[in-house]
């Protein structure tokens, strides 16, 4: 007689398995070495994780706040923009299936986002507001990449310019249009900001893989090499 246990784990693998009316697409091959060495070589070109590290130790001392933000921001936004110069101009009108954005529209969002949440919550004083530019007829790589790292600065001088104080000020609705915004500390708009960024490079992973590229979070920190024991 089966247990209890056992009947769950049955049922819930019975659920997960697929439909038999569902076509299942047909797995994509493993990266080659050849691809590997070359996703590593080019996201190492294209880093620049230590100098932005180096600027945000210079910029928040005393400011706890402002360096965790901008040390999240760093490390996402850097993939971001290493992975856009990785992808060959090729696949930037490449989409996974027909209801997503292409890469290059994928990329376009994340630069309109940087504006959205950068200026959601005010400005700092000092900090002259710039909006998003217009990018839905933008295909080109190159044009892409440049704006996306101008919408990088934009935010990286609005997080500079915020004082502790006044990322804990309060404003009245801040966060994401899907889950809600909330009345909250100014620095929920630049975290969500941060989140946003996640979300945006967790997506444009799986382009990379369709490409042959390893992604940038996974080239840059190879694994160290085993040990001998």
């Amino acid at each position: 007689m089966r247990t209890l246990p056992s009947l769950v784990l049955a049922s819930a693998l019975t659920a997960m398995a697929p439909s038999p009316g569902l076509a299942q697409a047909p797995a994509a091959p493993a990266l080659t070495p050849a691809q590997i060495a070359e996703s590593e070589r080019l996201a190492a070109s294209f880093d620049e994780s230590a100098a932005r590290e180096q600027q945000r130790l210079a910029t928040f001392r005393g400011r706890p706040l402002g360096g965790v933000i901008q040390r999240t921001f760093d490390v996402y936004s850097n993939y971001l923009v290493v992975a856009s110069q990785m992808m060959p101009e090729a696949s930037y009108g490449v989409r996974p299936s027909p209801d997503v954005r292409t890469f290059g529209e994928q990329i376009n969002h994340a630069t309109v986002s940087h504006y959205s949440f950068c200026n959601q919550a005010g400005l700092p004083p000092g900090v002259a507001r710039q909006g998003a530019p217009r990018l839905a007829q933008v295909t080109a790589k190159a044009d892409i990449v440049k704006a996306l790292k101008e919408s990088v600065a934009y935010c990286n001088s609005v997080i500079a310019g915020a004082t502790e104080a006044w990322l804990l000020e309060t404003a009245p609705a801040v966060g994401g249009s899907s889950s809600g915004l909330i009345e909250a500390a100014r620095a929920h708009a630049l975290l969500y900001n941060n989140a946003h960024d996640a979300e945006d490079y967790g997506t444009i992973t799986t382009y990379l893989r369709m490409a042959g590229l390893v992604p940038p979070s996974t080239a840059i920190h190879t694994p160290a090499p085993a040990t001998r024991r």
